[in-house]
């Protein structure tokens, strides 16, 4: 069965170093992007997040908000995007309705990272932070999520 891993992972394997994703300045190669993917899925598994968790993103249209789309699918997790211009009341209803487990959201507000990305558990204490770097930890390679992945920190 083909589905959307199994096809970005065959994208890695073809040409790695071909250009997967350009936002602005940004400019990653699929074996970039794929390592960035990887840590999104690890900081996931970090999270307790598993299989049919949901996610709810709340994020602009740009490299961060497709990164987290990919790790959902390696992931098994459900995203459920919300516009980044949403309310506070229209997020909560989102969470509540989704039955979120965990959100991810940028924080416009940060002066020091004006486009960083944190995805916060929900109703698990202690609440973790998940920030996309420019450069991830080294990780083990990522198989799609047919398996689970055996990614360490």
């Amino acid at each position: 069965m083909l589905d959307l891993g199994t096809s970005f992972v065959a994208s890695v394997a073809r040409d790695p170093v071909a250009l997967a994703i350009v936002d602005g300045p940004q400019r990653l190669s699929y074996r970039e992007w794929y390592g960035k993917i990887s840590a999104i899925v690890a900081a996931f598994d970090d999270m307790g997040l598993k299989p049919g968790d949901h996610l709810v993103t709340v994020l602009q249209n740009n490299w961060q908000a497709a990164t987290i789309h990919w790790a959902c699918q390696f992931a098994g997790v459900i995203v459920t995007p919300v516009n980044w211009r949403a309310k506070h009341d229209e997020i909560d209803f989102f969470i509540e309705n989704a039955e979120a487990r965990a959100i991810a959201y940028q924080d416009a507000s940060a002066p020091n990272e004006p486009h960083a990305c944190h995805a916060l558990p929900l109703r698990k204490p202690p609440r973790a932070s998940l920030t996309l770097r420019s450069s991830p930890p080294a990780r083990r390679p990522m198989p799609h999520r047919a398996s689970k992945p055996t990614l360490g920190r």
